[in-house]
Order: C-alpha cells, then sequence, then structure tokens
C-alpha cells in the first residue's frame, strides 16, 4: 500500500506559519464551537489579556475571524483535523481487535462460565445474534380469521 504524502504542518502554503498561528491552528482544531472557539484559541494562541469583567475584547473577534480566513491557516486546521480523526479512528479499530482478541482468548481458557459469555460477545462483534420482530399487519377481521384458520390447517397437518 503506498503511504499517502501528507502536507507538512509547519510549511502550508508557500510561507512557514509562525509558532502563534501554528498554536492558534492547533488550537482552533481541538475546539469544536465555531465562533467562539476561534475567539478562545486566538486569545490562547497569542496571550490575549482580558478585560477587568473577564470578557474578551472586541476587537479579538475581527483579528481572529481574518486570521481563521487565511488560506495556509485554513487549510492547516484542516489537515491537523483530519490527522486527529485518522488517529482517533486508529485507536478505536485497535482497541476493537484487542478487545475481540482477548475474548477468543477467554473462550478457549475461561471458566465454563466464562467461555460462554465470551462466545456470545464474539457472536454479538460480529452480529451473528439480532433479535428481529415480524410484525402483519392485516387489513380486516377477514384477512385475520383467514391466517388463524391457515395456520391451524398446518399445526394439523404436522401433528398427524
Amino acid at each position: 500500500m503506498a503511504k499517502k504524502n501528507k502536507p507538512d504542518l509547519t510549511l502550508v502554503g508557500k510561507k512557514e506559519l509562525t509558532y502563534k498561528q501554528k498554536k492558534f491552528v492547533s488550537n482552533c482544531a481541538q475546539i469544536p464551537q465555531k465562533f467562539s472557539g476561534i475567539k478562545q484559541a486566538y486569545c490562547d494562541a497569542y496571550d490575549v489579556t482580558m478585560n477587568k469583567d473577564g470578557s474578551i475584547p472586541k476587537w479579538v473577534s475581527k483579528d481572529a475571524s481574518l486570521l481563521h480566513c487565511d488560506p495556509r491557516i485554513t487549510q492547516a486546521i484542516s489537515v491537523k483535523q483530519t490527522r486527529s480523526e485518522e488517529v482517533n479512528q486508529a485507536s478505536s479499530v485497535r482497541t476493537r481487535l484487542y478487545v475481540i482478541e482477548r475474548l477468543y482468548e477467554e473462550s478457549k481458557t475461561g471458566s465454563d462460565a466464562s467461555r460462554v459469555r465470551s462466545l456470545e460477545l464474539l457472536g454479538k462483534s460480529c452480529s451473528m445474534f439480532s433479535d428481529v420482530v415480524e410484525t402483519k399487519e392485516f387489513e380486516s377481521s377477514h384477512e385475520i380469521k383467514s391466517e388463524i384458520e391457515r395456520r391451524l390447517k398446518t399445526l394439523m397437518a404436522e401433528n398427524e
């Protein structure tokens, strides 16, 4: 399998990102809220002093928005988020494989109850057991009566 060429987070576009821009990118990638998140990411990256009442200065919104609209920054945030998603997915797959492997081991060596439970969980992990409830709707009492008669005939034929 060919290895993907991933852009370097520090060299997005023509110019290298500054330390504070890299920190802003990292903060934006971690903060899910779009607008308040950008302002908070900017404050953390650029060491903004809060107002006396603890609020974010008004100019931060404009500067954070301008920085966030820079194509180099936008691309860097996208790259960072994609990498983070890939790492989370890989971690999830590794955990799933580990659990299945341990259940498999337990199904061979544990106590009787442990082996049965392990096999049950292994079966569930591959959708072997599913609770399917079949419902059939009838439109009239005549259809219900016909269905009951058909089932009774089937039962009588099986018992003979």
